[in-house]
């Protein structure tokens, strides 16, 4: 006779709830990747605090308004990190479509008078709960999943131009159309730079990328001649110091901060930049603030650990055991490399100023939600990869 431990073990297996669940485990979690993630999130938790803390006092009269907002947020990050790298990564090959379209929906309920947020200009918020959520962060992950289904199809042929190239771009054109009308150029443009990555891994001809490209950069000339705030901006970048107490004033103290940095830093919490000089001190431009008050080894130190976490992903998506695996892997880390490239190339004045978070520093609750939700997906690829390349 079975024993009444073994009875009750097998009568719970039968009605598990978790059992119905696409749950994985896979084999060994990448401990450096988690590591990283978990790192750079409580780094950027500090330095919220540092480069927020006097702007919260001013404008809220709690100086911890922005910090407590942000460890909610990223409390959420890391609970949808360990939720996703358990989550079998083959349910987002089934439901990229779906999930994607609901991401566009609200985008274009951003456009929407009464539940939409404008700040800055432009509308790219929704006020939820008296939390303001940004969808497109949630619409890239959408993006990348849905190409990652389309070029991890069969009998493609990658020769012609309708189905080899044509028949790829619909997931993006309808999301840079919906951050376009916002607008967001910056998302537009990371959009635009991670499609073209992605399709350039999944087999697209580099002709018929070079073509496209050619015939896009006048639009984007003339897109950026056309708007006055957007020539302004690239009369800015070429020249930031013929207006300092105008236009050029965000990235002039940039340099300024970084310039008192120095090769040590002033220490942290003793920024000057961030005492109403820096606009956005704690989000777009907060890594001048880890220059000003880390100096040039601080900033050299989070360069490298957001080095390792990109050849971390890279590694998880080369040793993908399926195709699918392998773009979206690909897709996710390219998304997080290219953000974390394009908002330094900013602070340091090698691209025109474009509000772009900082991933895993920036205040931001989207932000850093979608950055984690993307890490813990990698964790999942990761751990149901090949064990010979482990």
């Amino acid at each position: 006779m079975k024993s009444g431990a073994t009875t009750l073990r097998s009568t719970w297996k039968r009605f598990d709830f978790l059992s119905f669940l696409p749950i994985v485990r896979g084999g060994p979690t990448d401990k450096l990747l988690l590591f990283l993630a978990i790192s750079l999130g409580a780094f950027g938790l500090v330095m919220v605090y540092s480069a927020s803390y006097i702007y919260s006092q001013e404008k809220f009269g709690d100086g911890l308004y922005y910090f407590n907002r942000h460890i909610v947020f990223l409390s959420l990050g890391f609970l949808c990190m360990v939720a996703f790298r358990f989550v079998d990564y083959r349910v987002w090959q089934r439901v990229a479509l779906p999930l994607f379209g609901a991401t566009l929906f609200l985008l274009a309920l951003t456009l929407v008078p009464g539940i939409q947020h404008r700040a800055g200009g432009a509308s790219r918020w929704l006020n939820i709960g008296g939390f303001s959520l940004q969808p497109v962060e949630f619409a890239k992950i959408g993006l990348v999943m849905v190409l990652a289904r389309m070029l991890a199809a069969e009998k493609i042929d990658y020769a012609r131009w309708t189905t080899g190239f044509f028949h790829f771009l619909w997931p993006a054109v309808a999301l840079v159309a919906l951050c376009m009308l916002q607008p967001d150029f910056g998302s537009s443009a990371l959009v635009i730079s991670t499609t073209a990555l992605l399709l350039y891994l999944g087999g697209v001809h580099r002709r018929f990328l070079i073509t496209s490209v050619l015939a896009v950069l006048p639009f984007l000339a003339i897109a950026m001649i056309v708007a006055p705030y957007r020539r302004a901006r690239l009369l800015t970048f070429l020249d930031p110091w013929a207006d300092p107490q105008g236009a050029g004033f965000q990235i002039v103290q940039s340099f300024i901060a970084f310039y008192r940095g120095g090769l040590f830093g002033v220490g942290l919490g003793n920024s000057r930049a961030k005492i109403f000089y820096l606009p956005e001190a704690h989000n777009d431009f907060i890594l001048s603030v880890v220059g000003e008050e880390l100096g040039f080894v601080g900033f050299g130190l989070l360069s490298l650990a957001f080095l390792i976490l990109v050849f971390r992903g890279i590694r998880a998506a080369a040793k993908a055991d399926t195709r699918f695996a392998s773009l979206l892997g690909a897709g996710l880390i390219a998304l997080l490399g290219l953000e974390v490239f394009w908002n330094a190339a900013i602070v340091l004045g090698l691209f025109p100023t474009k509000g772009m978070n900082m991933p895993f520093i920036s205040s931001g609750g989207s932000s850093i939600v979608c950055a984690l939700t993307a890490v813990g997906i990698l964790l999942n690829i990761s751990a149901q990869g090949r064990r010979d390349l482990r």
